[in-house]
């Protein structure tokens, strides 16, 4: 399976499990520039822009695939008083959520966020879906 249809199956599943926690879930469209998320799921009252990545590999979450317009989108999505945005990481089965700004200073340092401080630096899913109230 290539890396696309895995990310893809990855954002459909993460929808519905979002979905099956009461969460409204919109999946934002690709188009020739990117997009600054994969999508935007609300659950009261409060919005979360969340972008979806899988790490098939064991060393880590590589970095480089943050991209710059996602950079500029949950940076503004910050600014403008929504929160913060989000990364949903599955790597070996487990979803963690790692927050942009985590994410982001850690870029400016290093190429590869490893499994260890995936686990340090975010939050299982689980837990982070029984912060969301």
């Amino acid at each position: 399976m290539t890396n696309r249809k895995m990310g893809n199956k990855f954002e459909r599943e993460f929808a519905e499990i979002l979905h099956r926690w009461g969460f409204w879930v919109h999946l934002l469209c690709q188009n020739q520039d990117g997009q600054p998320a994969d999508m935007i799921a609300v659950r009261n009252k409060r919005a979360y822009l969340i972008d979806c990545k899988v790490c098939s590999s064991g060393k880590g979450f590589d970095l480089s695939r943050v991209e710059d317009n996602q950079i500029t989108a949950m940076t503004a999505w910050w600014e403008c008083g929504n929160g913060e945005g989000w990364f949903a990481v599955k790597q070996n089965e487990q979803i963690y959520m790692v927050p942009f700004f985590i994410l982001n200073g850690f870029r400016e340092r290093r190429s590869v966020l490893p499994a260890d401080d995936m686990i340090m630096y975010g939050e299982p899913l689980e837990k982070w879906i029984l912060s969301c109230r």
